[in-house]
């Protein structure tokens, strides 16, 4: 019957069901009018299509359903292509499209699982459309790994060049190798590998993915210090970015121009461009353009004087801000915890194989009586050894692992969660003894310009050396965790006033005294400002001890900084005093 299809189609001119097919999988996304055309045209035509064209046809209709976020109905299709397709080309297509389709709606664990099944069964794929569907949702997702994968980002996207001839296929090599280097801090606006690539993209009627190198060009060239010319390239791309009507994208646009305005101090236009995003996407979009247009809106208000707006935004930004760093947690934690699997999978296997091996010796050597038992007494203790070390190797891992639940992989200090629940349970303690406690929250001073003046891994540095400098300065029993950015918070147990008041001034004056001299190139001073909170005056209750302390910290950093505050404060600052409980506990 489809023979026959076939065959009046070849007469009549038109295009054969299998042609249409790959055309409206080459139209997606750049040219939605003809992918819906042709799928309309493929769905009239169904019971004329064999089996394995009907499951093309299906993997096709996942598209739009993901990119509206029906994730129940994009991820019931995908599990039935790949248990009843019987395709491998399909089925490598589906399990690409479902580790992005768990990455977006958060379930990474299923997403890294996934994955090192692809990564494993990459080789043996034949078919250039499933190699480079693979290959783009491997890359994607390794560019957001909190660790860093942007080396085998690279590799992958070098690879997906040499081996997938086709435009579009070339496109999405070049384009991805090039926002990789980007991420990894390797690349400057002003590389022509960007413009390499989007000419690459632009011949090959790719215009999502050059429009998606167009945006990080320009936030690139803002990031560099040239604001000006960053919107003039956005005045210029802006045409192309709207013909897409990716949402995204759109979004994009004027939040990027938002940034650029920032820059050059016209902030009414940052103020407006900014809320012209916001309007795009709606303030509950999960979208990254939503946080970067509350900072802009925070920061441009702020200057502006007008205090209750700017409080306003922060408050919203802090709250996705501290959303985006716990989802940056949660990819870390699942990205760690599905190569522990893996590696206990591996060690499990070649334990099992050990195990066979000695059965096998067994047999042979039983044959053999005194020289088998000799060897077989030998074998017995190396198995013996291998699975003590095996046994302590894991147990290692699971200190590592949860070490790493504990503390903050940058700097080494307790990280929020512990901080908070290891301080609460330390004053509930002091509190049933009589015992007073201080709690120290520290900011360091201009930490922002290191960042922007050297980098951001000299600025990881200073925090890590920051760290160093404060640990000397404290006992035993002090606890100190990093509370986010460079802000850190120091519980001090069984401390009257007076000697938290010492020990903050002389871990100031340490700090101001430190000079951090990072790679024999870059020397660094850097000062930091302290509010200080004590229960005798406060309470034993953490939450009230962090808002009277954060309160003291904002009047050191208005006060000029590199100075020690404590909590107490006269009744003109109590309304301040509560705006900054408000923000301190939405963070």
């Amino acid at each position: 019957m489809l023979l026959c299809a076939n065959a009046t189609a070849a007469v009549s001119g038109a295009p054969s069901a299998s042609v249409m097919l790959m055309q409206a999988d080459d139209a997606w996304p750049d040219d939605m009018p003809r992918f819906d055309r042709l799928l309309a045209q493929l769905h009239q035509q169904e019971r004329q299509l064999t089996a394995t064209q009907r499951w093309y046809l299906r993997l096709l209709d996942t598209h739009e359903p993901m990119a509206n976020g029906d994730d129940a109905k994009v991820e019931s299709a995908l599990h039935r292509i790949i248990d009843h397709s019987g395709d491998p080309a399909l089925v490598v297509r589906a399990q690409a499209q479902l580790i992005k389709e768990r990455f977006r709606t958060r379930d990474y664990l299923g997403a890294y699982a996934l994955a090192n099944t692809v990564m494993a069964e990459l080789p043996g794929v034949k078919d250039a459309r499933a190699r480079m569907s693979s290959m783009i949702s491997l890359i994607t997702m390794l560019d957001q790994v909190t660790v860093g994968q942007y080396s085998l980002a690279q590799t992958y996207a070098r690879e997906m060049q040499a081996t997938i001839t086709s435009a579009k296929g070339q496109c999405y090599g070049r384009g991805l190798e090039t926002q990789s280097l980007l991420y990894a801090g390797k690349l400057r606006s002003s590389s022509p590998m960007f413009d390499a690539a989007i000419d690459t993209c632009l011949a090959s009627g790719s215009l999502s993915m050059a429009t998606a190198l167009r945006l990080d060009q320009a936030s690139a060239m803002i990031d560099e210090g040239h604001a000006a010319q960053a919107m003039t390239f956005l005045q210029r791309i802006a045409p192309s970015v709207r013909q897409t009507h990716y949402i995204p994208y759109l979004a994009s646009l004027p939040v990027t121009r938002a940034q650029a305005y920032m820059k050059l101090g016209e902030l009414s236009k940052a103020i407006q461009s900014a809320l012209d995003s916001l309007a795009i996407t709606g303030a509950h979009s999960p979208l990254w353009t939503v946080q970067a247009a509350y900072k802009v809106l925070y920061e441009a208000e702020k200057k502006v004087g007008n205090a209750a707006a700017a409080l306003d935004y922060d408050e919203k930004y802090d709250v996705l801000e501290k959303a985006s760093l716990d989802d940056a947690k949660a990819r870390a934690l699942a990205y760690q915890m599905v190569r522990q699997k893996l590696e206990a999978k591996k060690l499990k296997l070649a334990t099992l194989g050990k195990r066979n091996r000695i059965l096998q010796l067994r047999q042979t050597l039983a044959r053999q009586e005194q020289k088998a038992s000799r060897l077989l007494i030998a074998l017995l203790l190396v198995a013996i050894g291998f699975i003590s070390l095996a046994a302590l190797w894991l147990w290692r891992s699971q200190l590592r692992f949860r070490r790493m639940a504990r503390h903050d992989g940058l700097t080494g200090a307790y990280n929020r969660e512990h901080f908070f629940s290891s301080a609460t349970r330390v004053l509930r303690r002091l509190h049933r003894e009589g015992s007073a406690a201080c709690l120290i929250v520290l900011d360091l001073d201009h930490f922002k310009r290191v960042n922007d003046t050297h980098g951001h891994a000299v600025g990881d540095e200073v925090l890590r050396r920051t760290v160093l400098v404060v640990r000397r300065q404290l006992g035993d029993t002090a606890l100190l965790g990093r509370l986010g950015g460079e802000e850190f918070g120091i519980l001090l147990p069984a401390c009257p006033h007076e000697r938290g008041t010492s020990v903050a001034d002389r871990i100031r004056r340490a700090l101001a005294a430190t000079p951090m001299v990072i790679d024999d190139q870059v020397t660094l001073r850097v000062s930091a400002s302290f509010g200080m909170a004590c229960s005798a005056r406060s309470a034993h209750t953490l939450r009230q001890l962090l808002v009277e302390a954060d309160a003291a910290l904002y009047r050191a950093k208005d006060g000029g900084r590199n100075q020690v505050v404590t909590e107490a404060c006269d009744e003109a600052t109590e309304g301040l005093r509560t705006k900054r409980e408000r923000v301190t506990f939405t963070a």
